[in-house]
């Protein structure tokens, strides 16, 4: 079937990653980075309204270029989940770190995750040891004003110093990103050990969507896009996708972009076979054109990782996806590795900006999702 002439001509299903801000959001981040790509290239483009605000599965908008359709893009909803699966009471999580901590101390966890990328590793320390310091200054305030204050008054002296000096460690959790990073590990190692089923559910539903939405209004191309944590849920998409008969029709359309991927930290869990079996089917013949884009500057992505050598699982050559290391550091004149350290949420988003030729590092996304179709 071809695609309407009165309608775009491709067609972009983005999946964002961990994160509970949902479509609004990564619409205002699209505006503000489409305005931006437009002055610099000098075309003439513009994004409509964000619709489907009553689509619990599919918000979408469109960008138009001298008020002719070029793009839709369709933002795939499972902030829900992500919602459902933010924890905000602070013992939940330490207790939920702490069943972590074992599998990742002294389970291997730490060590085969190392192996593929020591930087993604550290990352994973990185919540322990902050809770640890936090713990060891708490303690050693306690022990010292105990020391100060002998008997009963000493120990009363010291749990209330403890006492309001959680809150604060709290907040300097929160605002570092310690908090934010530490509820993204805890839920890709839940799913993991296949403790939950709900994003399973979801990946069913959007799979319908996408071939509901495709038979009724086709376009020439359209593209499954992940970032972060949404490339494994991108990879279990297309992978449902490929399970449908109805859409060998599709596939010729398809193709798959995974930027700042994290496949590889549910890949490594044994447990993970639903996620196994995904790869596997991703990677019969024909397979669907799978572009991922990493970068060492970021330390929370699993940069140039091949995720089936992470979970040891044997393909026909070529490699795949293609795997495309790029510079991001330059977008934000990070120049000192305190300064990278210090900005790593921030650099982790730089895949869905644009930039100038000489700052690109090799990549920009609006240039890639607008290309023109011959």
């Amino acid at each position: 079937m071809q695609h309407g002439s009165d309608g775009p001509r491709q067609r972009l299903y983005f999946l964002s990653g961990f994160d509970p801000r949902g479509s609004s959001f990564y619409y205002r981040l699209f505006v503000e980075q489409l305005r931006a790509y437009a002055h610099r290239s000098g075309r003439s483009l513009s994004v409509g309204r964000r619709r489907g605000h009553q689509d619990p599965l599919v918000s979408s908008w469109q960008v138009e270029e001298q008020g002719r359709p070029l793009l839709e893009v369709c933002f795939l909803h499972w902030d829900d989940i992500v919602r459902d699966h933010w924890p905000s009471n602070p013992w939940v999580i330490v207790w939920q770190g702490f069943r972590f901590s074992l599998w990742y101390l002294l389970r291997g966890g730490l060590i085969r995750i190392a192996r593929l990328c020591p930087s993604v590793a550290l990352c994973g320390l990185y919540p322990l040891l902050f809770f640890a310091v936090c713990a060891a200054g708490l303690f050693g305030l306690a022990a010292f004003l105990h020391s100060l204050v002998a008997g009963l008054a000493g120990l009363v002296l010291a749990g209330l110093a403890v006492l309001l000096l959680l809150p604060v460690c709290w907040r300097l959790a929160d605002q570092q990103g310690v908090i934010w990073l530490f509820r993204s590990i805890l839920f890709t190692h839940r799913l993991g050990q296949a403790r939950d089923g709900s994003l399973r559910s979801r990946i069913a539903e959007l799979a319908e969507r996408v071939l509901e939405l495709e038979r009724q209004r086709p376009v020439a191309h359209f593209l499954l896009v992940g970032h972060s944590s949404g490339s494994f849920v991108m990879a279990m998409l297309a992978a449902q996708l490929r399970r449908q008969s109805a859409f060998c029709d599709l596939a010729p359309r398809c193709s798959l972009l995974s930027l700042g991927q994290n496949l590889a930290n549910l890949a490594v869990h044994p447990g993970a076979t639903a996620f196994h079996a995904d790869l596997r089917t991703l990677a019969a013949e024909p397979r669907l054109p799978w572009r991922d884009i990493t970068s060492l500057d970021d330390y929370l992505c699993f940069a140039a990782v091949d995720p089936y050598r992470s979970c040891c699982l044997p393909i026909e050559p070529p490699a795949y996806p293609q795997l495309e290391l790029i510079q991001l550091a330059q977008r934000l004149n990070l120049r000192s590795w305190w300064a990278l350290i210090n900005s790593q949420f921030q650099l982790h988003f730089q895949y869905l900006h644009t930039a100038t030729p000489e700052l690109q590092g090799g990549f920009d996304f609006f240039e890639t999702v607008l290309a023109v179709l011959n």
